[in-house]
């Protein structure tokens, strides 16, 4: 009996080191497919299908070996390029799923990235509070990796991702100020990397190319081509540089405030060129052309001017097309989730009806009570409505008050499948507002449905978990991208909608 046990123990002891050194060869099969994937110019030389397709490969094979160091860099990579590629849908589908296992793992390092892409998905979304709410908590989370250079890393891109989010949606002609202030932090502590951290000269060049811009908005010329010069030097030895073309694109602006006009011309030249060769999203083309059109125009050659002008135009009209595909997508989840959600349990919703059916019919017979037909329990509702909304008659009549009361109480929940709900509900008006502004957001969107509620600005910052002053400047930039006159009322502005 011992020797059978004895037996029995060495079998499992030398299945588990051969099961040990299988996941080993595994795991360095893993890792060397991950250098090339992460190679420096894997995803100039490869695509972005290539390079999923590497990424996709390394997750897999992770998983069926439970080696999660894997999985959460495939996860980070294919987060990276779906959002590089504007698949937001894919890109917070992979950031969810890897944050539950960065943790799960108390990886503080990959918590932190995924977070800040997070954040980089949200802003293109236009969800800017959820943009800054993901990137001040990836800066709490930054503060618990304990390698001190990753630490400074990660604070340094936080900060500067904060400074983003306030030039974009803060409206305040003082936000350049805030904007520096963070910009300057982001600086500083990528400057305390050590040298032996990889790519740290084009850490601080970032910083210095993003305090550039900042100052040349602040007017402030001198300081801002110092900037400048400090990116060149740290980036002299750096072969191909996509940045750069952003970098061409602030030197132009800045020659065109210093009068030299011809200079200012070859410097958004530049910039194409650069933008054709690495095959960019148009977004910054637009302002090369856009720059080359008001330096032709005080060149005072209009026919160029023009010229310059329709290319900017077109490129922002294939931009907005973009942007609405981009809610497509993110909205289409939503309403397959709900649909599975709704089929899954079709079966006992039918069951419940059926009893509560046979139960109403007993009590029927029992008490020989009339029922109240359904027509004349709906003024009771609406009346309801009428006292919450105050919405005009010819809505009310249009409308389902049972529905308008359910999007209602959605609205007040901030139930994530508000926007849907409502849009089914009043399905013309997003495609009218998109209509007359292309440049709205699904952010824009889901404040004027809110509106469209008649909720007032405390109450929408109530069920957004916001300030009531940031409610009150999205509906400025609201009013100014939909070109309401400061005396008309917005809200009876969106009821004729």
């Amino acid at each position: 009996m011992k020797i059978n046990l004895l037996l029995i123990f060495i079998f499992i002891l030398c299945s588990n080191i051969c099961c040990s050194q299988n996941t080993a060869k595994q795991q360095k099969t893993i890792d060397s497919l991950w250098t090339v994937a992460t190679d420096k110019n894997a995803y100039l030389s490869k695509g972005s299908k290539e390079m999923l397709r590497l990424c996709t490969e390394v997750y897999y094979q992770s998983k069926s070996i439970n080696y999660e160091k894997g999985e959460l860099r495939a996860l980070v990579k294919m987060a990276e390029i779906y959002t590089n590629e504007q698949n937001y849908e894919e890109g917070l589908s992979k950031i969810s799923e890897g944050l539950i296992l960065a943790e799960k793992s108390s990886n503080y390092i990959t918590w932190s990235d995924l977070l800040r892409l997070q954040c980089a998905n949200y802003l293109e979304l236009g969800y800017y509070e959820m943009a800054n709410q993901s990137i001040r908590k990836a800066l709490v989370i930054a503060d618990n990796i304990v390698e001190k250079d990753r630490k400074h890393f990660a604070k340094s891109t936080a900060f500067k991702k904060i400074g983003d989010i306030i030039k974009i949606e803060n409206i305040s002609k003082n936000k350049y100020d805030s904007i520096q202030f963070y910009y300057y932090k982001a600086y500083v502590e990528s400057k305390n990397i050590s040298a032996s951290f990889p790519r740290k000269n084009m850490h601080i060049a970032k910083n210095a190319k993003a305090l550039a811009s900042v100052l040349f908005n602040q007017n402030k010329i001198p300081e801002a081509e110092q900037y400048i010069a400090w990116y060149e030097e740290l980036t002299k030895d750096v072969a191909k540089n996509p940045d750069y073309i952003a970098l061409y694109i602030l030197k132009g602006k800045i020659e065109n405030k210093k009068e030299n006009y011809t200079k200012a011309i070859e410097y958004f030249n530049k910039s194409l060129l650069l933008g054709n060769e690495y095959k960019i999203l148009p977004s910054e083309l637009t302002e090369s052309y856009s720059g080359i059109a008001e330096s032709y125009k005080a060149l005072k050659d209009y026919k160029n001017q023009a010229i310059h002008l329709d290319k900017a135009e077109k490129i922002e009209d294939s931009l907005s097309i973009i942007e609405k595909r981009s809610i497509e997508n993110v909205i289409k989840p939503a309403k397959t989730e709900i649909n599975d959600k709704e089929n899954s349990n079709l079966f006992i919703i039918i069951l419940s009806l059926a009893f509560l059916a046979i139960v109403a019919i007993f009590f029927f017979i029992q008490r020989k009570k009339i029922v109240v037909p359904v027509e004349e329990s709906i003024p009771q509702i609406s009346e309801d409505i009428d006292d919450r909304l105050d919405l005009p008659e010819k809505q009310q009549e249009s409308t389902n008050p049972q529905e308008l009361s359910h999007i209602i109480e959605l609205a007040r929940n901030n139930d994530p499948s508000f926007n849907l709900k409502f849009s089914e509900l009043f399905p013309s008006f997003n495609q009218n507002l998109l209509k007359i502004s292309p440049q709205l957001t699904l952010s824009d969107l889901e404040y004027c449905a809110l509106m469209k509620l008649n909720f007032d600005t405390k109450q929408i910052a109530t069920f957004k978990k916001t300030s009531i002053t940031s409610v009150e400047s999205r509906k400025y930039r609201i009013r100014k991208k939909l070109s309401i006159g400061n005396s008309e009322n917005i809200y009876t502005w969106l009821m004729k909608i």
